[in-house]
């Protein structure tokens, strides 16, 4: 599965945590992940761990997609 792949559908999901359970199952190396968060621009530290760029990725991606959802769906002008 090619990185576009995995980044598609994990934007479908519907939870945060359900998008970490399948990033981790998935067979995706470090590199991958490095070269997924500097694509969509996210900020990781030089030498983080395989973990740690997994919960940032779905956090800025997942997560903000989510998070700006619920903001629309209860923003009443």
């Amino acid at each position: 599965m090619t990185n576009d792949e995995i980044y598609k559908r994990i934007m479908v999901m519907g939870s945060v945590k359900a998008a970490k359970s399948f990033v981790k199952t998935c067979e995706i190396n470090k590199g991958d992940l490095g070269k997924l968060c500097k694509r969509y621009n996210i900020f990781v530290e030089g030498k983080a761990t395989k973990e740690e760029l997994i919960d940032r990725f779905v956090n800025e991606t997942v997560g903000v997609k989510l998070r700006n959802k619920v903001i629309n769906k209860y923003n009443i002008r």
